[in-house]
């Protein structure tokens, strides 16, 4: 380079705003988020379709999803829907079985089974729950991005058409698309809704609309914030606000499936029309076919990277390149940091074993409890201001509260006779407990027991509860009663 023009270079670099080379320099547009550009503004991802073998396994299990999520509460089973979580009377009715605000057990172990489940999948199968079955990749990829490819055409010409002025042509594409995704919204929404108050009474509030607007107004809340999710908001929903992808990286160990690009074999990228002989270059033409696919728009090719939420589109994308180039396929595949660096993926490992045991404890036990839960719950409680009455008889009055439900589709009639200790006495106001179908119902007990049956101000009564229906069970509970020479008189 000659004299004045080694002085020109250095005159043009001096003259570059210094500011725009820091911000180059601390944080070039490759190291931000893949939607948002190097000035901070939003990038919409309009992934390109590639139906291949991992696209269509995908498809059907979000069919499949579809018209589970559809079906659970339309389909009667037991006299209920399939769920029905009727928080109004505080019931749930899941697959023909009904749950009581007094089920905490089952609650706690439903509870723990899903909080270790998630821990195992994200250890064993990373984020492929993101997408294969999470609903904002099931619905945004397989039900709302499917309109707008129908109606707008291919991410280039959606791009040419936001582009373009405004015509009857464009505003009319326009309001059909978001036409149809409220449509899927407010099916969506309505569906979710009648999973706590059933489709009979959605459908029964819009008959009268006065008196269903809770139901009515959580309908018109999901629908519009389905429609700001599935319309705009997107994958940022799965890049920004989804704690799911943080946690991640947390659940992970080096056998942890996930997708990964084999560098060793496509490495140097170079382009097909750079290639010449003698040129070293690897599989990979950097076609950019593997983000272009991408629904977060990542680069799998940096390595792993918490933005991938594991669609497989770009091993789809990269799969149909590498067939065009009569190469094998595999270049971007499901593997392991392991398996990536030379060793062999352990699918059994300590972590993965004790996770499977606490799963089998907490769904195992969840089964059991199930498979012997009784036809009925009793539950005597303390009732009364006073813990304990002295009779001008000389005995000891105890007042209680009965509490049975009925955990059957049928009504049934319950009585309660005290065995011990002797020469106790119960007063039931109202005879026999009638309670109906899948209902609790409370009712004030009394016993009275000689005094002098008490140790250090207390005794233990044991009571036998039946029903016409076959039901029996015993029931001990603590009575209070005087101390010392108060017990004498």
């Amino acid at each position: 380079m000659t004299a004045p023009a080694a002085a020109k270079e250095e005159r043009e670099r001096a003259a570059k705003p210094a500011g725009r080379e820091r911000v180059f320099e601390v944080a070039p547009e490759e190291e931000l988020l893949y939607s948002m550009s190097a000035d901070g503004k939003r990038k919409f991802i309009r992934p390109v379709l590639h139906r291949g073998r991992y696209w269509k396994v995908r498809r059907a299990m979000a069919w499949g999803l579809f018209v589970l999520f559809v079906a659970l509460p339309l389909v009667p089973l037991g006299g209920h829907p399939a769920v029905h979580l009727d928080l109004g009377q505080r019931l749930f009715h899941v697959l023909g079985t009904t749950f009581h605000p007094t089920d905490n057990v089952l609650l706690l172990l439903f509870g723990f089974g899903v909080i270790v489940t998630v821990f195992f999948v994200g250890s064993t199968f990373g984020r492929m729950w993101c997408g294969y079955a999470c609903p904002q990749t099931v619905y945004l990829e397989f039900f709302f991005r499917p309109v707008e490819l129908f109606l707008e055409g291919t991410p280039p010409a959606q791009r040419k058409l936001n582009a373009a002025p405004m015509s009857a042509r464009k505003a009319g594409i326009k309001t059909a698309k978001w036409a149809i995704w409220t449509l899927l919204a407010l099916l969506l929404a309505s569906t979710f809704v009648a999973y706590f108050v059933s489709w009979k009474g959605l459908l029964a509030g819009l008959a009268s609309p006065g008196e269903a607007t809770g139901a009515l107004g959580t309908v018109a809340f999901l629908t519009a914030l389905m429609l700001f999710d599935f319309g705009w908001f997107r994958d940022q929903m799965c890049t920004v606000a989804c704690p799911y992808g943080r946690l991640q990286s947390v659940m992970a160990d080096p056998d942890t499936i996930l997708v990964a690009y084999d560098a060793k074999r496509g490495d140097p990228k170079v382009k097909v029309k750079d290639r010449v002989a003698g040129v070293a270059a690897g599989d990979c033409i950097d076609c950019r076919s593997c983000v272009n696919a991408c629904p977060t728009g990542t680069d799998i090719r940096r390595g792993l990277q918490s933005e991938c939420i594991g669609t497989a589109q770009c091993i789809d994308a990269c799969d149909e390149v590498m067939l065009g180039q009569k190469k094998p396929i595999g270049l971007i595949k499901y593997t392991s940091e392991r398996e990536e660096a030379g060793g062999t993926r352990r699918l059994v490992r300590p972590r993965n074993l004790i996770y499977l045991a606490l799963l089998t404890l907490a769904w195992g036990s969840l089964a059991f409890l199930l498979l012997t839960r009784a036809d009925a719950l009793v539950e005597i409680v303390r009732g009364g201001r006073e813990p304990y009455r002295l009779l001008v008889t000389g005995e000891v009055a105890n007042q209680q509260r009965l509490r049975v439900t009925n955990q059957l589709d049928v009504p049934q009639s319950f009585s309660v006779e005290v065995l011990s200790p002797g020469g106790a006495r119960l007063v039931l106001a109202g005879g026999p407990v009638d309670v109906p179908p899948e209902k609790v119902v409370t009712v004030n007990v009394v016993t009275t027991v000689p005094a002098e049956v008490f140790r250090d101000g207390q005794a233990t009564a044991r009571y036998l509860v039946t029903s016409d229906r076959g039901f029996r069970k015993e029931v001990e509970f603590l009575l209070l009663g005087p101390w010392g020479k108060e017990a004498g008189r």
